[in-house]
Parts: structure tokens; sequence; C-alpha cells
């Protein structure tokens, strides 16, 4: 059964990957109602060759729809996301409005499809934060072959995980800054461009920012009492697209490196890499659909401590195709 599909936010980089994917992946609707927050706009969106009028989110009945995909922002999924939920309508939610929400259904679809069958009690359900999805991918299979008793990693995020205004902001003020004109940070705390942020968010109470706390909570959800112990930092790297993290792990017994390389490449959502070549975000991770894996080192001789790097395209891979994926699931869910 094909779904009728509300979508806010079809016109953001995120929404343009969104149908993307859809037509990579041949996932049919029964009907798209392409949402924008203004009203009267006279524009349509393409989807597998139909032409879809896009409507005012304010003004559109969600009990037309079996599912809506939000990609705008948490104001605004705030705003009407439990209003499209009380109607019927089973809401995908992007925003990070409920991203600490234990309430609400996580899903990493290749970890815990199973999951979806709670969307009956929420209507509500969301992606993993794209690194929280990259680590957990890698995670996984680990701790299910071996067990984890402690995972160190730090996670390098581009600017694309603060959405358009990340991209816009590090084009913007590289051009200032190389015209000799002052940087343009706004909405961000210091400058983005030929510069590091040691922290993403405000740092909380235990030490840790919040999009730390945010990213070990999602860990700790979907894999649970496999996760381990947990140390995590996230700093923003002046790079356009694909995170790219440095992970340690310590184990609860010994393997080989052999063995520890043949339990990732056999994850089919996993590529390990050649360490002959230079594995970089720009030339590896962007338009590829696995999560790519770098740099496996043995550390010390007791054979419970490996070292690793992994990389991912953050919204193509980490929150474009996971969307898809969940509506997949969704259709499964309600049909």
């Amino acid at each position: 059964m094909s779904l009728k599909i509300a979508v806010y936010g079809y016109d953001t980089d995120l929404g343009k990957l969104v149908f993307e994917t859809m037509e990579e992946q041949g996932v049919e609707v029964s009907d798209l109602f392409p949402l924008s927050p203004l009203s009267g706009e006279y524009d349509a969106v393409t989807l597998h060759g139909e032409n879809y009028m896009v409507r005012a989110a304010d003004e559109f009945d969600f009990s037309d729809a079996d599912a809506a995909i939000f990609l705008t922002t948490p104001d605004e999924s705030s705003r009407l996301c439990r209003a499209a939920a009380a109607k019927g309508c089973a809401v995908i939610d992007v925003s990070g409005l409920y991203s600490d929400d234990e309430k609400i259904p996580l899903i990493i679809p290749e970890i815990n499809p199973y999951e979806i069958k709670n969307v009956a009690q929420s209507r509500i359900v969301i992606p993993a934060a794209s690194s929280a999805g990259m680590l957990a991918l890698c995670l996984q299979p680990l701790a299910d072959a071996f067990g984890l008793d402690r995972t160190i990693a730090t996670v390098m995020e581009s600017v694309s995980g603060q959405g358009r205004l990340g991209t816009e902001t590090l084009a913007h003020e590289t051009v200032r800054l190389l015209n000799g004109l002052d940087g343009d940070h706004e909405g961000f705390d210091a400058q983005v461009a030929f510069n590091l942020h040691t922290r993403i968010g405000s740092v909380e109470d235990n030490g840790y920012s919040e999009h730390e706390n945010t990213i070990t909570g999602q860990l700790r959800r979907v894999l649970g009492s496999s996760a381990g112990g947990i140390d995590l930092t996230a700093v923003q790297v002046p790079v356009f697209y694909g995170h790219t993290a440095s992970v340690h792990v310590d184990l609860k017994q010994s393997v080989s490196p052999e063995e520890f390389k043949k339990e990732l490449s056999e994850c089919s959502w996993l590529k390990l890499c050649d360490d002959k070549n230079m594995i970089t975000p720009v030339t590896d991770a962007v338009m590829e659909r696995n999560v790519l894996v770098s740099r496996i080192r043995r550390d010390g001789r007791s054979g419970k401590s490996f070292s690793f790097i992994c990389m991912m395209d953050n919204t193509r891979r980490g929150e474009a195709v996971s969307v898809v994926e969940i509506v997949k699931l969704l259709e499964k869910e309600l049909s």
C-alpha cells in the first residue's frame, strides 16, 4: 500500500535529498502534499514524473495524509506535529524537537526497525541524529559479536549538521575573509570559516554539551545495555558535508585484528577502506550510501582495545536515506 504523504520543508536542502532518494529507491505515493509556511504559493513538486501543488501548512488538513515528514525548525514542529498526530497522521519529525524525548520512538532502520510498531501509540517517530546513527551503525556489530566495555569517540561534524544556515555561513564568511573583510557568523558563537568549534550547543551541568548528551542518549537507547560506557566529544569543523569520527573501543573479549575487521566487513551498511588511500569527506563520503571505516588498529597487546576512523555523508546518508527507510517501514506498518 502506498501512502499519502505530506512534506513540510520540501524546499530545504534535506527536502530535496529526500525526494531524490524516493526517486532513486522507487518509493511510490498515492498522493503527495508539499507544505509551505506561506499561503498562495503557485509552485509544484515533481515526483516520479507527477506534479504536486504546494499547499499552505496552516491551511492543510492532516487527516488527508497517512504520514507527514517534518523537515522544518523545532518551533514549527512544536506548533504543528502534535496537531498532525491528533488527526491520525503518522509524523516523521527531523527537526530535533523530540531528540531527547524517550516517549517518542527513535529508529535507526538497520538496527531497530521493530520500533515502528510503537508509532500506533505515539503517532510521532524520529530518526537518530546523524552522528548517533553513524556511531551506532559501527558499534552495533561489535557489541553483538564481542561485547563493549567502553567507547571513547570524538566526532568532527560538518557545518551542514546545522542545516542551510551552516553551509551558507561557511560559504559567505569564507568569501568575506578572503577579501580582507571581517567575518560574519550570525547564529554561531564564533567564526565558522577557517576555524574549529570545540563544542556544539551549550555546555550542561555534567560538562558535556547539550548536543553531546543527545548523541550519547540516543546511542544508549538504540544499543541498550550492550552500549557499555560512552565518552563522547563533538566538535564542528569548517567542512560543508560529511561527518567524521575517531573512535576507540574496549571490548569484553580478546579478538585478533582480522576478526575485528571481518565483523565490520560483513555488515551491509559498512564499507572498509584501503588504508593506502587518503579517505576524506569530500572525495569519498559525499554521495556514499555506506558508512566508511578506515585506519583500524589494535591498541596494546590485550586484543580488547581497538581504534578506527568512520565517516558518513550526514545529510544524504544520515538523514535523507533514514527518513525514506522509515517511510517504507510505515508503509508496511500501516498497510
